[in-house]
């Protein structure tokens, strides 16, 4: 197809982008591939053989609360809802914000049915994939129950919230992978990151030892390809990717001027120690000075 745009169509969908993850993970054709994804996620502890796609802005009954429009929302034959978020941009709520949507998922249970009873409440799972770290000594995946401070057991199983940080996925290859859902992540970090070609990532599931059904999956998301887009499609992924790229960039402005600035940080703690080092070495305030750089004054008042 022709297009004349910034972009060109040469490979696959980037799935970090909002509009690239709802047309992977989103779409009635491809909800074989959501199922896959969350059956590895949760496996074997949860096996979904079924789902629907239920409207991704979450309702209350008062119109004054705030407006929730998340990236991918369903429920399984049993009830249960699953609700996806591909974050890219740091966001220091992040742990609120999930709180809160888990919280709504559970609200919009009970809304608008007169004979429901507490004993309705299905299990719900908040999951986000983030394209950020948001703690200090973070890992790849976290899950979150609500459990017992003092006996270290589980309140109740329903309330489930698991976070995904994709910085901390170090493998270079399918093959270094532990488990089946790091392989799909590897997949779609590599998709984004243009790391390596669709025949190349094609080759590395052929050479995993795998049930069928799981290759199948990794096959269908790196087949989701830029040229099988419609003109109209490609107009609405092409607008979000630009944006997308424009939040990246931003993003790896502000880390770099933020390395820079404690880069300068550090240099001057530095200088500051190796002041206080000479002064009480009874060095010559010259060579105080001219060893760190520092005034006079500043080194006065140390």
């Amino acid at each position: 197809m022709e297009h004349t745009g910034q972009f060109v169509r040469r490979g696959p969908i980037n799935p970090f982008v909002d509009w690239g993850f709802k047309y992977i993970f989103g779409r009635e054709e491809n909800k074989d591939l959501l199922m896959g994804f969350l059956n590895q996620l949760l496996g074997p502890e949860i096996e979904i053989d079924n789902i629907r796609y239920l409207n991704t802005e979450l309702l209350g009954d008062n119109p004054e609360l705030k407006r929730c429009v998340v990236d991918v929302l369903a429920t399984d034959s049993d009830e249960n809802r699953y609700l996806i978020e591909m974050q890219n941009a740091s966001d220091h709520f992040i742990r609120q914000r999930l709180l809160y949507y888990a919280c709504r998922l559970v609200d919009q249970m009970g809304q608008h049915r007169q004979s429901w009873e507490y004993g309705h409440i299905n299990r719900v799972f908040a999951i986000c994939l983030m394209n950020f770290t948001y703690e200090k000594d973070p890992i790849l995946r976290d899950d979150y129950q609500l459990r017992s401070i003092y006996r270290d057991r589980i309140f109740s199983p329903l309330f489930n919230i698991i976070t995904l940080q994709l910085p901390c996925l170090r493998s270079q290859s399918a093959a270094e992978c532990r488990e089946s859902y790091e392989i799909l992540l590897y997949l779609l970090q590599s998709m984004s990151k243009r790391m390596k070609t669709r025949e190349e990532l094609l080759a590395e599931i052929e050479g995993i030892d795998l049930p069928e059904h799981t290759k199948e999956v990794f096959r269908r998301v790196i087949n989701t390809v830029e040229d099988d887009l419609t003109d109209d499609q490609w107009r609405d992924y092409e607008l979000d990717l630009d944006k997308y790229q424009r939040t990246m960039s931003v993003i790896r402005t502000g880390r770099e001027e933020g390395r820079e600035e404690g880069r300068e940080e550090g240099r001057a703690e530095e200088r500051v120690r190796i002041a206080k080092a000479l002064i009480e070495n009874g060095v010559p305030m010259e060579t105080i000075v001219k060893s760190t750089c520092l005034s006079e004054e500043e080194i006065e008042s140390l």
